[in-house]
C-alpha cells in the first residue's frame, strides 16, 4: 500500500472473510489490533492503522503495517537449503536469533504470549533483521500469569511448533512460546 501524499510504502493485511459477530476471525482481528497497538520494539512489526473497510469500500477490514521488502524467515531458510541464499551469513543468523529472542522477551515483559511463533511469522528487513508478526493468536496474560479457561480449550498455533505441554494440558505460557 502506498500513501498518496508521502509515497511511503506500507503492508495492508486484508481480512477477506469477515463478519462483525459470531466469527472467530473477528476475535483474531480484535486481538491482533489490541496487541499491536501496545507494542514498540525494533524486532516487532509496527502497526500504523486500521480500517473497517477495504480499499473498495467493502466490509473487509484492513490492518496497515510496516512493510518489509524481504520475505519471511521460512523463505530465507528454504533459499539457503537450495543454495540460493545471498547475504544470510552466520553473523546475520545470530542477529536474527538475538532479534527474535529480544522481541519475545519484550512481549513477555508486557505479559503477552504470541502462541504462533514460527519462521513464517518472522519477516526480514532489507538488512535481514527479524520482525515478529501475526498477532492474531496472541493473548494477554492475567496478573497471575494465567489465561482464561476459554483460551485453553483448543489447540492454537501451528502443529509443528506447538510445545508438548499444549498437546497434553493446553497450558499456554511464555515457556511454550520459547519452545
Amino acid at each position: 500500500v502506498r500513501h498518496k501524499q508521502t509515497g511511503k510504502v506500507f503492508a495492508g493485511k486484508i481480512f477477506k472473510t469477515y463478519q462483525e459477530e459470531g466469527e472467530s476471525n473477528a476475535l483474531y482481528l480484535k486481538r491482533e489490533i489490541k496487541t499491536m497497538v501496545l507494542l514498540n520494539h525494533p524486532s516487532i512489526l509496527k502497526f500504523y492503522g486500521f480500517s473497517k473497510t477495504n480499499f473498495s469500500g467493502k466490509n473487509k477490514p484492513v490492518i496497515i503495517l510496516e512493510y518489509e521488502q524481504n520475505e519471511s524467515l521460512r523463505n530465507q531458510l528454504e533459499k539457503e537449503q537450495r543454495s540460493l541464499s545471498t547475504g544470510f551469513d552466520d553473523t546475520k543468523k545470530l542477529i536474527c536469533l538475538y532479534g527474535v529472542a529480544s522481541g519475545m522477551k519484550y512481549l513477555h515483559s508486557h505479559n503477552i504470549i504470541h502462541r504462533d511463533l514460527k519462521p513464517e511469522n518472522i519477516l526480514l528487513s532489507d538488512q535481514l533483521y527479524p520482525k515478529i508478526s501475526d498477532f492474531g493468536l496472541a493473548k494477554q496474560l492475567h496478573s497471575n500469569n494465567s489465561i482464561t479457561k476459554q483460551s485453553q480449550l483448543a489447540l492454537k498455533g501451528t502443529l509443528a511448533y506447538i510445545a508438548p505441554e499444549i498437546f497434553t494440558d493446553y497450558l499456554y505460557s511464555e515457556a511454550s512460546d520459547v519452545y
